[in-house]
Parts: structure tokens; sequence; C-alpha cells
């Protein structure tokens, strides 16, 4: 149900450290996207220790955009309030999914670009000491699988289904439909509307009900401007 994606990995025992982590927390989904290095190579096998299965069956892909209801990006460089791309949320604030989910990992030296954090739904930041705030790739996974873990022993949303990923997308046509058909000083502006309504619509994590509330209500209020 939840894919740990690694961006372009250069360090085989990042890699094995990675797969450890997973194991610890009961998640066995690696993704490797156009790595750079042979996750099966001694020394990611040494890093993994018991959890050998997970590197084994680790998937090599091109591409993960598209693929999954829900997206989520990580990055230590968190921006200001005008920096819709990079506000994050904390760890913590994640819930177990019903649905699909990919958390992406950035690349060792350099992380996620901009242009592939606006590909995901939302994005977690790990707060750190602004002393050295970047952490290692298998520190960060294993904070952010660790906090899923918690969330997943007390089960208190099993029962509520989470909305489509149909449904989100039909939730942002008709917002995006409204936006086309405002008025604003500029193109900017404008871009900047459809980035907010797409992180307020990921970071909520919607049910299938509010999801169905909020379709109809962009709906009555796109008849109502037209």
């Amino acid at each position: 149900m939840i894919d740990v994606i690694l961006l372009e990995p250069e360090e085989a025992g990042n890699v094995g450290a990675v797969a450890r982590v997973m194991k610890n927390f009961g998640f066995t989904s690696l993704v490797l996207v156009n790595p750079k290095c042979d996750h099966l190579e001694e020394k990611a096998r040494n890093r993994a220790k018991h959890a050998q299965d997970v590197l084994e069956n680790a998937k090599i892909v091109s591409s993960i955009y598209g693929k999954y209801h829900t997206l989520i990006a990580t990055t230590g460089r968190i921006g200001t309030d005008y920096n819709v791309t990079r506000s994050p949320i904390a760890p913590a604030q994640l819930m177990p999914p019903q649905q699909k989910v990919g958390i992406l990992f950035g690349r060792e030296g350099s992380g996620l670009r901009n242009d592939e954090l606006e590909k995901c739904d939302f994005i977690i930041s790990i707060p750190t000491s602004p002393t050295y705030p970047v952490l290692n790739v298998s520190h960060a996974v294993c904070i952010v699988l660790y906090e899923l873990f918690q969330h997943q022993k007390r089960k208190s949303t099993d029962h509520i289904i989470t909305a489509t990923k149909k449904e989100k997308e039909q939730t942002l046509w008709l917002i995006n439909s409204i936006i086309d058909n405002i008025t604003f000083p500029t193109a900017s502006m404008r871009e900047t509307q459809r980035k907010v309504w797409k992180r307020i619509i990921g970071k909520s994590l919607l049910s299938h009900r509010e999801a169905a509330a909020l379709m109809g209500f962009f709906r009555r209020l796109s008849r109502k401007k037209s």
C-alpha cells in the first residue's frame, strides 16, 4: 500500500540502510528511480542485514509520476508562506492511507527540484537543527516510517473511506474551471491559486464523503458564476 521511493540513489550502502529501516517498521515495497548504483552489491547487502528480501524485491523504474493515488515528497529545504511549492507538513501529521501511496525521497546530494515537488500532492519535512539540517536519506526514511507505524498501531481511521484518485482529480478540475473564469491581475497569480488548491487537496487527505461534498459545492459555485 505504501511504496518507499528513492530518486536516483548513488550510494549502495544507503539503499541497504533504507531497506533495513523499512523492515524494522513493517514496510516491504522499495522503488528505485533511475538508480546510479547496484542495489544488490555487497555494501548494500551488508547494510540491509536481515532485510535482504526488501533489496531483492526492489523495483527499478524510470518514472513514478501519475502512478499513485497520493504521491508525497520529502524535503529538508522548506520555504516561506509565499513559497507554496515548499510548504510542508510534519511527519507526525501523516495518517495511514487506504489507497496506493508513494513517499518520494530525493537525491543524496541535491534532494528534489521545485519542478519535481510540484508533481507531488504535498510535501513533508522533518524538523532538524539549523546548524546541520540535512539528514542522511536512511535516517529520513526511518523517521517518516516510524510516524506511520505509530499511526497504524492505533488504527483510529480504519473505518473512514478515503477519496479515490479520480475523485481528487475531479475536485481539482472543478476548482481549476472556476479559476479559469476569474479575472486575475497577472498570470502568475492565477498559477499560484492552482498550486495552493492542489496542496490543500493533497494535504487534507480527503475522505470519500468530504470529496463528494466539495464537488457538490464547487459545481454549484460554477453554475452560479456562469
